[in-house]
C-alpha cells in the first residue's frame, strides 16, 4: 500500500512557483504578526479576551482560534465546528510550556504554522486540479492558480487566525483526489469518504456535504449501495453528530445554565437598583437604556430578519438584498477589497453595502464573471466541474437562499472562490490563445496590485490606527 503522505510530496514543476508562493504566505503572516505582536505577547493569560476582541479587526473573521490556544476552551459553536476545539488543543499545550519557559505568549506564531501549511497546500492542490484534472498546460495551470490567490479574501485568509483557510485545503485535496478518482474511474472507497467527511464536516459542518456529493459524482449509482450508504454516510454523520451533542453537554450546557442563572440574579439585582434611585438617576438610566437599544437595533437591523429566532433558523436572514450581496459582496468584496470601510466589521461600523470608489472595479467584476459563465458552458460536458458546482450550490443555498452570513459573505470566499478559477480552466483548454492568457494575467496582477497594496498598507500601519 502507497504511504499516504506521498500526496503532499512537491513534484519537480510545482518547486519554484510553489517556492514563490510560500513565500508570500510567509511574509503575510510576518507582517501581521509584527504588526500585533506587542499586544498579543504581553505575559498573562487575564487580559486577552479584552486585547483580541478589542484590537483584533479583520473584517468579521473572529478571534477565537487565538483565545482558544491562549487559553483553551470549547471556543467554537460545537454545532457548526464540532471537532475545530480539539484540533487545537495540542496548540494550546504547546503554547502553555513556551510561555512557561519564556514568559511571553506565542499564540500567534503557533497559530500560524496551520495557516502558511494549509495556504501552502491550498495553491498545490489547486495547481494540480489544472493541471492533472483538467489537463491544462503547466502555464496555463500556474496562471489560473495565481488567479485565484489574487482574490481580496483568499489573500487575507492566509492570515486570520479562523477555520477558512483549513477548510479550503480541506475541500481541495477532496476535489484534487475525487477528480483524479473520476479520470482514472476509480472508487470513492467509503472509508475515505468516512474520514474526509468527520474531518472535513468536524471543521466547518456545511462543508461535509460537498464530501457527499464527492462521493456522488465519482461513484453515481454506486454511491447508492446501502453498504455505501450505512458506511459513508450515515455513520460518519451520526458519529460527527453524537461528537457535537456530547462536546454541547460536556462543556457548553453547564456554562449557558451558570449564564442564565447570573443574568437572572443580576436582573434582580439592578431591579432592586432602580427602585432605589432617587428621579433624576432614573432619567439617566432610562436615557442610557435608550441609547443601548438603538445600538441593538442598528445592529439587528444589519444582521436582517430570521426566519425563525431558534435552532439553526435563527442565523437565517429573509431581509437583505440578494441582489446588491452579490454583486457588492459575494463577487465583489470576496475578489476585490472595498476602499472604503477597509477590513472594518459589519456588526460595528461598516455598513452591509460599499460601493467602489471606481467603476473600473464593477467592470473587471463583469469580465471575470462572463469568464466564469462561458467556462461552464465549454466544461458542461465534464463531470468534474459539475461536482464542483454542485459544491459551490451548496454555499449559494445556504448563503443566498437561506441568508445564512450574507451580510458578511465574503469571508466565506474561500470555502467556494476556487470554483471561478476551475471554470475558467475549461475555457482556457477549448481557447489557449495568447491574447486569453494575456487577459487573465492582466486581471491577475491587477489583483495582485490593488489588493496587496491595501493589505500590506493596511498591516504596516501602527497599531493606534485600528477602530
Amino acid at each position: 500500500m502507497k504511504s499516504p503522505l506521498k500526496i503532499f510530496r512537491i513534484k519537480p514543476e510545482e518547486r519554484l512557483q510553489s517556492t514563490i508562493a510560500l513565500t508570500v504566505i510567509v511574509a503575510l503572516n510576518a507582517l501581521f504578526i509584527w504588526r500585533m505582536h506587542r499586544l498579543f505577547m504581553q505575559p498573562g493569560f487575564g487580559p486577552y479576551w479584552k486585547a483580541f476582541e478589542r484590537e483584533l479587526h479583520l473584517s468579521g473573521y473572529d478571534p477565537l482560534t487565538y483565545l482558544g490556544v491562549t487559553d483553551w476552551d470549547v471556543v467554537y459553536q460545537v454545532y457548526r465546528h464540532p471537532l475545530l476545539s480539539f484540533m487545537i488543543w495540542p496548540l494550546n499545550q504547546i503554547n502553555e510550556g513556551l510561555t512557561t519557559l519564556f514568559g511571553v505568549n506565542c499564540v500567534q506564531y503557533l497559530v500560524a504554522l496551520p495557516l502558511i501549511f494549509c495556504s501552502y497546500y491550498s495553491y498545490i492542490f489547486l495547481y494540480r486540479i489544472h493541471r492533472e484534472v483538467i489537463e491544462l498546460r503547466q502555464l496555463d495551470a500556474t496562471l489560473l492558480t495565481a488567479y485565484h490567490f489574487s482574490f481580496a479574501y483568499i489573500l487575507l485568509s492566509f492570515i486570520v487566525p479562523d477555520h477558512f483557510t483549513i477548510s479550503m485545503f480541506l475541500l481541495l485535496i477532496t476535489l484534487y483526489i475525487s477528480g483524479v478518482c473520476i479520470k482514472k474511474s476509480r472508487e470513492f472507497r467509503w472509508w475515505q469518504s468516512a474520514i474526509f467527511f468527520y474531518i472535513t464536516a468536524g471543521v466547518t459542518l456545511s462543508n461535509g456535504i460537498k464530501v457527499f456529493l464527492s462521493g456522488f459524482f465519482v461513484n453515481l449509482k454506486d454511491f447508492f449501495r446501502p453498504k455505501y450508504l450505512l458506511l459513508a454516510v450515515i455513520l460518519p454523520a451520526a458519529l460527527l453528530w453524537a461528537t457535537a451533542t456530547w462536546e454541547y453537554r460536556k462543556f457548553v450546557l453547564p456554562k449557558e445554565k451558570a449564564r442564565a442563572e447570573l443574568k437572572e440574579r443580576k436582573a434582580r439585582e439592578l431591579k432592586e437598583q432602580v427602585a432605589q434611585m432617587t428621579p433624576e438617576q432614573r432619567e439617566k438610566f432610562e436615557e442610557k437604556k435608550a441609547r443601548r437599544a438603538v445600538v441593538l437595533r442598528r445592529q439587528a437591523a444589519k444582521t436582517g430578519t430570521p426566519m425563525e429566532n431558534y435552532g439553526f433558523l435563527k442565523w437565517t436572514d429573509i431581509s437583505t438584498s440578494r441582489w446588491q450581496s452579490t454583486y457588492e459582496n459575494l463577487f465583489g468584496e470576496s475578489i476585490q477589497f472595498h476602499q472604503d470601510y477597509f477590513l472594518e466589521d459589519t456588526l460595528v461600523h461598516r455598513p452591509v453595502f460599499v460601493p467602489y470608489r471606481w467603476y473600473l472595479s464593477y467592470v473587471i467584476e463583469a469580465v471575470m464573471m462572463l469568464l466564469f459563465a462561458i467556462g461552464i458552458w465549454f466544461g458542461r460536458k465534464s463531470r468534474f466541474l459539475w461536482m464542483c458546482l454542485s459544491c459551490f450550490a451548496v454555499d449559494l443555498f445556504i448563503h443566498v437562499l437561506l441568508g445564512f452570513g450574507i451580510n458578511e459573505v465574503f469571508i466565506m470566499a474561500p470555502h467556494f472562490m476556487f470554483v471561478l478559477p476551475i471554470a475558467t480552466a475549461y475555457l482556457l483548454k477549448e481557447f489557449h490563445t495568447r491574447w486569453l492568457r494575456i487577459g487573465i494575467a492582466l486581471i491577475m496582477l491587477y489583483l495582485f496590485i490593488y489588493n496587496g497594496y491595501l493589505l500590506i498598507d493596511f498591516l504596516l500601519t501602527p497599531i493606534k490606527a485600528v477602530v
